[in-house]
């Protein structure tokens, strides 16, 4: 074996970086497989969907992933399965998101994602990259936005517009480069939801349905192989903007723990799986109950909290504290009792920016 020994590799006149060995050494950085952490976009394997797997209103659908479903008729937004051993779409994916149009539906739709924090790629270059193809052709414009937040005086949000892309029948992998402008002198908002943002106008004729897979974005100019993090990690990624947490039975004692407020109204505090995205005073954010609870206690049933109102809720780093409207019947100092749900009763936990 011979060893060929030189001063320097410079990168080519192409700006395309040098590489060695199958890792792009480009912008200062080393890029490839097994480098480190380089996917900014949270969920772009579309691998959570916490929420669920089907959806046909605004709001958010895969985990991080949020569809506006314009105009009339009805919009779907799916989980589909990759055949397994396809190879249209690298690395063995899963799942891909679907948008459909049912027929006689007019307008686009939008779909979108979203980084926290302003300061991400501020004043560098940066590429998407992703995979797509449509039930028939159509076109996608796609949106890059700096957002300073809400609450206060925040700078002005700043919005480019990027060339239409044109998707086909055909699994086909797309790249675009946005160089992002410096946040030097501007303004933050008060309220901690500063964030960059992708989106797509979509524009899907009816009866019509658009496939999405493999979203990265990365520093430089240069598009790399999509980076597949473990699903433990990806999913303490999702749940820092949303959790949906099944009811555990919980057992407390008023006389000891002191968890009565007054007689009609209890506190209840419930693990979370890992810190949220929360301001200071924990209650930013929307908490939902669903599904059959009850309070009881060991010498009667209790009452039934189906259809009572929270009355407060509190985030911290490490529980859900619950202000529960008691009902008919008044709480018993030196009692033991317990929160009880049916299987199918849960809390949704949404912090989303």
């Amino acid at each position: 074996m011979s060893t060929v020994q030189v001063d320097a590799i410079n990168e080519s006149t192409t700006g395309s970086g040098v590489t060695i060995d199958g890792v792009l050494i480009k912008d200062g950085s080393v890029k490839g497989n097994g480098t480190g952490r380089k996917n900014y976009i949270i969920n772009g394997n579309f691998d959570i969907w916490q929420r669920g797997t089907s959806f046909t209103a605004t709001g958010y659908t895969a985990d991080r992933w949020y569809a506006i479903a314009s105009g009339t008729g009805t919009t779907t937004i799916s989980q589909q399965s990759f055949t397994l051993g396809q190879t249209d779409v690298p690395n063995e994916p899963k799942y891909y998101l679907r948008i459909a149009k049912s027929s006689g539906a007019t307008s686009g739709d939008y779909l979108s994602s979203k980084n926290e924090s302003v300061r991400t790629f501020a004043g560098q270059a940066s590429v998407i990259s992703f995979y797509a193809k449509a039930s028939a052709a159509t076109t996608l414009t796609p949106t890059i936005r700096q957002n300073f937040g809400t609450g206060g005086s925040p700078s002005s949000v700043n919005d480019v517009v990027k060339s239409d892309i044109s998707v086909t029948t055909s699994w086909q992998k797309f790249t675009i480069t946005h160089t992002f402008d410096s946040i030097s002198g501007k303004t933050l908002g008060t309220n901690n939801n500063d964030h960059i943002e992708l989106f797509f106008n979509i524009q899907n004729a009816a009866g019509d349905s658009i496939d999405f897979a493999q979203f990265q974005w990365e520093k430089g100019s240069v598009a790399t192989d999509f980076e597949v993090r473990p699903i433990g990690e990806e999913l303490n990624l999702c749940a820092r903007y949303y959790q949906k947490l099944i009811s555990p039975r919980v057992n407390f004692n008023f006389d000891n723990a002191g968890l009565a407020i007054n007689t009609s109204l209890l506190s209840v505090n419930i693990p979370i799986v890992n810190e949220m995205r929360i301001d200071s005073d924990g209650t930013t954010g929307t908490v939902t109950k669903s599904g059959n609870m009850a309070i009881n206690d060991f010498a009667s049933n209790g009452d039934n909290l189906s259809g009572t109102p929270v009355n407060f809720f509190r985030l911290s780093k490490t529980q859900l504290q619950l202000g529960i409207n008691k009902g008919t019947s008044n709480l018993t100092a030196g009692s033991h009792y317990e929160l009880s749900a049916a299987n199918d009763a849960y809390f949704d936990i949404d912090m989303e920016l």
